[in-house]
């Protein structure tokens, strides 16, 4: 069964746990439980949104990924608890005890994948991919000629247009593309918990204030799912997160993707991602079950 993301807007919310369900009591409005079996994250989006410390808690406890989220519907702040996993010791050492060339070598498949994907994206749009797929052979280890950038210049222009310009603080095209992104992330970091990971240890992702650096680095190869979606609703002049277009963006974890055990939606492939990126850390021997997009994986959603 899907589980569900869970989106709180409205002002007057107050969150609580009941009898193993989520509550949400509105002033003046009637109660809403939804089962927590059924709940695969929740994303606060208000400022005047308040919780009780049971309810956090227990989601804590199960591994249910809870999102405050701030301006431009950016998070601000992630929930996640301190124990996730019977192995989370062991598994932590691995993560820091890996040596840097083995790290450079995974962020040159994620780079690659994540630049082909972005090729993938461009010709289901019947737009022009072949100045991102020469790239594709040119990252090296680490990326160290930075090709990502690259490429990521190249892939915006042809996708929103030459004045197009990729800006976590900017409205429009942009705000659809934080909100995707933060649906990505949120899947992905419950992954990586329920793989016994330390989030904040990354890949390539540094910033010291990021305490979801490894989110960041294993969700890059699926961005660009979000990014044709975001096109697609830039086509029928959707610029704002009306609720339609807030659930169709949800709706992304649940997209069927190909992969080497048949098809299975996009919050699978993030689990199978971070248990294999687990095992390779383990055995030092890289098994990345990386996403790999076919044309038809997003087309066929049309």
């Amino acid at each position: 069964m899907n589980q569900r993301i869970i989106e709180i807007t409205d002002m007057q919310a107050h969150l609580s746990l009941h009898r193993g369900f989520l509550k949400v009591s509105i002033k003046d409005s009637k109660n809403y439980e939804i089962p927590l079996y059924d709940i695969g994250g929740i994303i606060s989006n208000s400022y005047s949104i308040t919780y009780s410390s049971s309810l956090l808690v227990k989601l804590a406890e199960l591994n249910i990924p809870f999102i405050i989220c701030g301006v431009n519907h950016s998070p601000a702040a992630f929930l996640w608890p301190v124990e996730t996993h019977s192995l989370m010791s062991a598994k932590i050492d691995n993560q820091i005890n890996t040596r840097k060339s083995f790290y450079e070598k995974i962020w040159q498949d994620i780079i690659q994948i994540k630049i082909y994907n972005q090729s993938i994206c461009l010709n289901s749009l019947e737009k022009d991919d072949r100045a991102l797929k020469a790239l594709v052979k040119k990252v090296t280890t680490g990326d160290r000629e930075n090709i990502e950038a690259q490429a990521a210049k190249i892939y915006w222009n042809k996708l929103f247009g030459d004045n197009f310009i990729r800006d976590k603080n900017a409205e429009g095209i942009n705000t659809l593309l934080n909100y995707g992104y933060t649906i990505l992330r949120s899947g992905t970091a419950r992954s990586i918990m329920g793989a016994g990971l330390h989030p904040a240890i990354g890949i390539f992702h540094k910033n010291k204030y990021n305490s979801m650096r490894l989110a960041d680095d294993l969700m890059e190869p699926f961005r660009p799912i979000v990014d044709y979606f975001v096109y697609k609703f830039s086509e029928k002049e959707k610029y704002e997160l009306t609720p339609d277009v807030k659930e169709n963006l949800v709706n992304i974890l649940y997209l069927d993707l190909d992969g080497p055990r048949g098809r299975s939606p996009v919050i699978n492939r993030m689990q199978s991602l971070a248990y294999t990126y687990a095992y390779s850390l383990e055995t030092l021997k890289k098994n990345l079950d990386l996403p790999i997009l076919k044309i038809s994986d997003l087309c066929e959603t049309n």
